[in-house]
């Protein structure tokens, strides 16, 4: 990978670990529900070029808008909007790698080999280190939620990889187009005081989930396919460990997260687990070619 595409990849995964904590900055302003539908809003206003599609796609991709869309963004922002260390949240995202393994066994009938079940336990031990971790108690239902978004993240990432021939921001126009306006009607259900809470947001607050639809959905999600484009999965992947730790860094140094030694430990554990999964499926595409 050239210097140059080694840059684009690692500011990718700034924007990605960044989201967090823009997120979190948004979500003092917004309920959670409102907030994601805000920014779905957002983002079909911006992709609405993008939603004409051949008729065959249009059911794969309501599916996927409703799993994307009300099941992993709706549960992702909500487990940011309870969480106290953004940075534990951000490490349990990344569970969504041996989810998608555990997954592609049950429902595809994939087969892997001890490795990735060693990578996978690895990561899962992890996971257990920091939710048994006495001073992330009170950010258990944060956890869970984001367990959740992982497991939904994972089920759809099976179902993405049957739509190659459909660009990614197709697929993030139709998700907008599916999880806005459910989640919209969500808030109006369950939430109150929306019209109170935008005339009372603050710039800082506006420009958060702006930051949040546009450089992660738009520009980072775009970068990322530009490099697939040009390098093998193996070699792009492993990145995006990254966007966990530029995610702690931002925790500690913006919204006062605290460091313990179970998260950092459970969160070295699932990344290296994550890891050792990226790699063995590096090693199986370069024996595949």
């Amino acid at each position: 990978m050239t210097p140059f595409h080694t840059f684009i990849a690692i500011l990718v995964n700034v924007i990605w670990g960044s989201m967090y904590i823009a997120a979190a900055i948004g979500l003092r302003e917004f309920p959670p529900i409102f907030f994601t539908g805000l920014r779905f809003t957002f983002l079909i206003v911006l992709l609405s070029a993008y939603l004409k599609v051949p008729r065959e796609f249009v059911r794969p991709l309501l599916k996927i808008g409703a799993l994307m869309g009300i099941g992993v963004y709706f549960t992702l922002y909500m487990s940011i909007a309870l969480a106290e260390n953004t940075g534990a949240i951000a490490i349990f995202s990344k569970l969504e790698v041996p989810f998608a393994l555990i997954l592609g066994v049950l429902l595809l009938k994939e087969s892997i080999g001890p490795r990735r079940i060693a990578g996978t336990a690895i990561a899962m031990v992890g996971a257990l280190l920091i939710g048994f971790d006495p001073a992330a108690f009170d950010d258990i239902p944060a956890l869970l939620w984001m367990g959740a978004s992982a497991a939904f993240s994972a089920y759809t990432m099976i179902l993405i990889r049957r739509l190659d021939q459909v660009r990614p921001l197709t697929i993030t126009a139709w998700i907008s187009l599916v999880g806005g306006p459910v989640l919209l009607l969500t808030s109006w259900v369950f939430e109150s005081d929306q019209l109170a809470f935008v005339q009372a947001a603050t710039l800082t607050g506006w420009m958060a989930l702006l930051y949040t639809a546009v450089m992660s959905s738009v520009v980072a999600h775009s970068a990322m396919y530009f490099l697939l484009q040009r390098y093998p999965v193996a070699q792009v992947t492993p990145f995006t460990l990254l966007s966990s730790i530029f995610a702690v860094i931002g925790g500690v140094l913006f919204l006062d997260d605290q460091l313990t030694v179970p998260l950092v430990i459970g969160g070295a554990l699932i990344l290296a687990g994550v890891a050792w999964i990226n790699a063995r499926k590096g090693a199986a595409a370069v024996a595949a070619t």
